[in-house]
């Protein structure tokens, strides 16, 4: 939040994180005041103070940061636990005599891009799983 995330003057008012990566930092709506100022790098006196007063509000929004993460992580290792367990089952969807499906094929080689869905109707299920369409 220092550094790369600051306007700089010599950049003509743009920070280096818009320069990486093309698009402006999107830091948290409560320091979003402080980070709009331009910095003058060639001050060190007003350097200073900018980077005393930014690692000020991040001890203050930095555990806020950690405990959204930490939901986060949480809520993944309850999904990967119920999915990766044994117990769960995805759902199968039931194909019906009557039932329009999307057809297909595949082109012989990767110059062919000319594919079109088609829509086609079952007529009937075989007992090997083949559909007459």
């Amino acid at each position: 939040m220092g550094y790369r995330m600051s306007k700089h003057a010599s950049l003509s008012h743009s920070s280096l994180y818009f320069l990486l990566f093309g698009r402006h930092p999107i830091p948290p709506f409560s320091i979003v005041a402080q980070m709009d100022q331009v910095v003058d790098l060639d001050s060190l006196a007003i350097w200073a103070k900018v980077i005393a007063k930014r690692a000020a509000i991040s001890k203050k929004v930095m555990p806020m940061a950690m405990e959204n993460l930490s939901i986060a992580q949480h809520q993944n290792t309850l999904r990967y636990a119920h999915t990766q367990g044994g117990s769960y089952k995805p759902k199968v969807k039931q194909i019906d005599v009557g039932d329009f499906v999307y057809f297909q094929r595949q082109p012989n080689d990767t110059l062919n891009t000319s594919s079109r869905h088609t829509i086609l109707r079952i007529k009937a299920i075989m007992l090997s799983c083949v559909l007459e369409l």
